[in-house]
């Protein structure tokens, strides 16, 4: 199969078509973006210089939950749940189209086109990405999810631990059931997603402006 086109479904089972996002869909860091849209450039600038530590560990890569957590706390406590996804339902249709990458968007389409199920599976968080997913017609995401306290505001704190790694694994094959019963093919672009990556019958990295076979 040529890199950089979608492979054709040969098998007798359906295909489900897993991708990430950031790096993979979209250019760059999109919860960061977020964090923008909701206190304003000025605001996420200084909570970005007063937690250099943080920043690192976020934009290097190394996805230590301690960073994102501290993030967490920092943007979302004590906000009205209602407000944020008001905010995240704006980003997610003012902002996010204009960092697709168009190659890997048109790897997505090719799936629907074909009748697979298309499926997010992302650290970034869902209260955005549901949105956008709903545009493009996929029902089918996994995030990071924000917890909602008694009173309507956030707790600063995240349900479970991030969708990263091992917990994108886990949970995408605890979205489809018996893993039997699927031709899975997957798109990553970090070693956040080796792990999903490795669960799949077909794994593309990214690589450049386009996508090349993966192996564990």
């Amino acid at each position: 199969m040529p890199v950089g086109t979608a492979s054709a479904h040969s098998s007798p089972k359906p295909v489900a078509a897993v991708f990430d996002f950031d790096g993979t869909l979209s250019r760059g860091t999109s919860g960061i973006r977020f964090y923008r849209h909701l206190l304003g450039s000025g605001a996420t600038l200084r909570m970005l210089l007063g937690n250099l530590p943080a920043v690192l560990g976020y934009f290097l890569r190394y996805r230590d939950e301690a960073c994102l957590e501290r993030f967490n706390r920092r943007v979302f406590k004590g906000r009205l749940a209602a407000d944020v996804q008001r905010a995240a339902g704006e980003f997610a249709r003012d902002s996010m189209p204009r960092f697709l990458i168009p190659g890997a968007m048109a790897r997505l389409e090719a799936h629907r086109s074909r009748g697979a199920r298309c499926i997010l599976v992302s650290r970034a968080y869902t209260w955005y990405l549901e949105p956008w997913a709903r545009t493009r017609g996929i029902t089918d995401v996994i995030g990071t999810n924000l917890e909602i306290g008694p009173d309507g505001r956030l707790t600063g704190r995240m349900t479970e631990p991030s969708c990263v790694s091992e917990h994108k694994r886990t949970r995408l094959l605890a979205l489809l059931g018996a893993r039997d019963r699927w031709e899975i093919h997957a798109y990553g672009d970090s070693a956040g997603d080796h792990a999903m990556l490795a669960a799949a019958d077909l794994a593309f990295i990214r690589h450049g402006r386009d996508f090349r076979p993966w192996r564990n």
